[in-house]
């Protein structure tokens, strides 16, 4: 009983503390608005400066279900998304990202978003280590090892993109 009542303290106590931490307003002096900064969820992009674009490009995006062949499993085992709030692209192909990850094909991939602001930096990790030339990347990983980025726009489509990374791993 004790144990149990432990466990329920904790979470009470760190749960308000890990969320302060998450979806992040600030005002980017280099971008002249308010973005989120750090580490978001998809409730960040709910937020009312946010949701415009993102409930916009959300409901309209339709997935291609069709790409995800269940015969093929992922060898990516997480994604840490890079983007920017103020970006144009980030805009666009973030809420599709989402929609597309939300397929139970994908259900057990760790997904991460950090945003950054003008400068490319955050307050949550080190962005520079990552190499980041242009918002949104896409990293997807395996057992912690990069395999490959999508960058700013995908070659063809995100499905397509994110389908041929799993084809290419099954040879």
């Amino acid at each position: 009983m004790r144990q149990i009542l432990f466990i329920i303290l904790f979470f009470t106590i760190s749960c308000p503390i890990i969320s302060q931490n998450m979806n992040k307003i600030i005002y980017d002096e280099k971008k002249e608005q308010d973005i989120i900064y750090g580490e978001c969820n998809k409730a960040g992009f709910l937020i009312p400066e946010f949701s415009e674009w993102f409930l916009k490009e959300y409901n309209s995006y339709q997935v291609k279900d069709s790409l995800f062949v269940e015969s093929y499993d992922t060898k990516f085992d997480s994604i840490y998304v890079f983007l920017g709030t103020w970006c144009e692209d980030s805009q666009r192909e973030v809420p599709r990202f989402i929609k597309i990850m939300e397929n139970p094909y994908f259900e057990d991939i760790s997904i991460r978003f950090f945003c950054i602001d003008g400068d490319k930096k955050t307050d949550i990790i080190d962005a520079e280590s990552f190499y980041l030339q242009l918002v949104p990347t896409f990293i997807f990983y395996h057992n912690g090892e990069e395999l490959c980025r999508i960058v700013e726009t995908p070659r063809i489509g995100l499905e397509e993109d994110i389908m041929d990374l799993v084809w290419r791993m099954q040879k």
